[in-house]
């Protein structure tokens, strides 16, 4: 996007500032996000959401320039480099907690690049603010929602495509979860790792299911092992019988929860979280001097069939 720079003559005391400070104190802001531009139809592009929300709010105001990148095949420490070669004054971007994320959020801070993270938060890494979905509280959600919907003698089975994760997003709502669930009596019979490919996630939660025929619970920790838990479910004809909780939306989880192969998914604000962020960048461009901001973290948002009524539209 795009900002124009409006320059404007002061007088203080009868002298003029020196034009090299005007200048300065004129050029706007410099912010990057970066997100994946090619996403199949089972992908739900939470960044994609976020920077559009930050580029509604931030419209009127020149001081914020932001520069939304779609991109194929490019990770986030790769993205990361970018930010750097570009020079940029604040990147936005998901958490990733491994050595090399680490590695390269420092070098940002060396660089004097401000970081802002939206989904999913990683702690000491030296970041400006987190701002995004309460993740952890979302799994602690998720588990209260089990126990009463239920009960204490659930069979239940946890989803995630790498149980390891770094991805913070997920990985805050497995401890969530897990930490929720110990508190309320509530037995974890498997975990599952799904994968992110949905072919190989529906095999994976089809020997699953053989294996545990009991279970009455699939907790599946990202929409991609949601909806592939959802057509299993579809296929083997036990609607009625397992509790499918996921999280985040699109048109197959509407179709999902309408059908009741899903029965809940817990959705991001991204409007919300694009809007405080935007928030987050003018005052930074105000006050350059910032070095940390106000975390703000949102809470997810149930829906069910009920909730979709008679919707027939795209998220």
């Amino acid at each position: 996007m795009a900002a124009a720079v409006f320059l404007i003559a002061f007088t203080v005391a009868g002298g003029s500032i020196q034009a090299e400070s005007q200048g300065e104190a004129q050029k706007p802001l410099r912010a990057v996000i970066f997100y994946q531009a090619q996403i199949w139809v089972q992908d739900i592009n939470i960044m994609q959401q976020i920077a559009q929300s930050i580029e509604r709010g931030l419209e009127g105001h020149p001081e914020v320039a932001l520069s939304c990148y779609g991109t194929e095949d490019m990770s986030m420490t790769d993205a990361m480099k970018a930010a750097v070669n570009m020079k940029t004054d604040v990147m936005i971007c998901y958490g990733l907690d491994s050595q090399e994320a680490r590695r390269q959020y420092q070098n940002l801070a060396d660089h004097g690049i401000r970081v802002i993270l939206v989904d999913g938060d990683v702690e000491d890494c030296g970041r400006l603010a987190y701002i995004g979905t309460d993740n952890y509280g979302a799994g602690v959600q998720a588990a209260e929602i089990v126990l009463r919907e239920n009960g204490e003698d659930s069979q239940i089975a946890v989803l995630a495509p790498n149980l390891q994760t770094g991805l913070r997003s997920v990985g805050a709502r497995l401890e969530g979860f897990d930490a929720a669930a110990e508190e309320n009596g509530l037995k974890i019979e498997a975990y599952c790792e799904t994968t992110y490919d949905s072919l190989t996630a529906i095999q994976e939660i089809e020997a699953l299911l053989d294996e545990h025929p009991n279970l009455d619970v699939l907790f599946c920790s990202e929409a991609v092992s949601g909806q592939a838990a959802a057509d299993v479910i579809e296929e083997r004809g036990r609607n009625d019988e397992i509790l499918v909780i996921t999280y985040d939306r699109n048109q197959n989880i509407e179709d999902d929860l309408r059908k009741k192969a899903l029965d809940l998914t817990l959705t991001q604000n991204t409007e919300a979280i694009g809007e405080a962020c935007a928030q987050m960048l003018i005052a930074l461009a105000a006050d350059r001097t910032m070095e940390t901001g106000e975390d703000v973290l949102f809470p997810c948002i149930p829906v069910t069939a009920e909730d979709l009524g008679g919707e027939n539209n795209e998220p």
